[in-house]
């Protein structure tokens, strides 16, 4: 097993209240993990308004500070403002196994057999139009370990196993019972970016709450529970729900192979059960792989 190391990367450019603070982060080894350090005395993950993680330019992570905070809380983790500290894990938290949470780092710098790997990756952060912030407040590290270059029957490894996040928003007219949202999935059915599904957050604004959710994959109905029982299921597992979150986890035994398979259906949607009008914040994370 590799030696991991805390790296301090390069400093931010564009570090300014209202805007957009960019993170270079050198490619060549494997990343298990990025720490945003902020000034806590100043600033809280609700002044990171959005956060983009790109890969060859092109974006495979999208999410607030104060959504990230709340999936890191989900893994149990420490809260952000505690310390000052912003953890992006791209290594899965609480499993059982090692090569369960770590298949998920990013092999950088390292092409596969058809020449494709991580040449380069940077990291945008939105900062609230009246943060208090300057320059000197905001640092990133990484935890890394040596690349890998093969896999075990010996073929060029690449850049390895790809977590996506996506974030998208919808909008319920009133109360459902049987809201469904089916593009969240199809639009990509068969894409490279949505081989599987890990995990998938549903966050209404204020004034509702989700108070069930099915998923049907191919006119199958694959999950069904009620709030209450997802909730019992998670903490009696190594996850921790947020209040009025619904998140569906398939890790949530700390069991790493049990994803939702979705290359090769026909259709794939959710069936929320809403109380009010409101609009949700959907948050997907996927396993895919880099094609360029």
């Amino acid at each position: 097993m590799p030696q991991k190391i805390t790296v301090r990367l390069p400093s931010p450019e564009g570090v300014a209240a209202g805007s957009t603070a960019t993170f270079r982060i050198p490619t060549g080894r494997r990343i298990h993990e990025l720490f945003l350090q902020f000034k806590k005395e100043d600033q809280t993950v609700n002044d990171f308004t959005e956060i983009r993680l790109y890969i060859n330019s092109q974006l495979f992570q999208r999410f607030s500070g104060l959504e990230r905070d709340n999936l890191n809380k989900v893994d149990s983790a420490q809260g952000a403002n505690t310390y000052g500290v912003l953890s992006i894990p791209f290594d899965r938290k609480k499993l059982l196994t090692l090569a369960g949470a770590e298949m998920t780092a990013l092999n950088t710098g390292v092409a596969d057999e058809n020449g494709v790997s991580i040449k380069s990756m940077y990291m945008e952060v939105d900062l609230k139009s009246d943060a208090t912030i300057v320059p000197s407040d905001l640092k990133l590290s990484s935890l890394e370990s040596d690349p890998i270059f093969v896999d075990s029957a010996g073929k060029a490894y690449g850049a390895g196993i790809i977590p996506f996040i996506r974030r998208e928003i919808r909008n319920v007219a009133g109360a459902d019972s049987d809201f469904q949202i089916s593009d969240l999935v199809n639009p990509g059915v068969n894409s490279p970016d949505k081989i599987s599904l890990t995990r998938v957050s549903f966050i209404p604004s204020s004034n509702a709450n989700i108070n069930g959710l099915k998923i049907d994959r191919n006119q199958y109905t694959i999950f069904d529970r009620s709030l209450a029982l997802n909730n019992h299921l998670l903490t009696d597992g190594v996850r921790w729900p947020r209040d009025k979150w619904f998140t569906m986890d398939t890790t949530e035994k700390g069991h790493g192979g049990e994803l939702v398979q979705l290359f090769g259906m026909t259709d794939f949607r959710y069936r929320l059960d809403v109380s009010a009008a409101c609009s949700i914040t959907c948050i997907s994370e996927y396993f895919g792989a880099l094609t360029a």
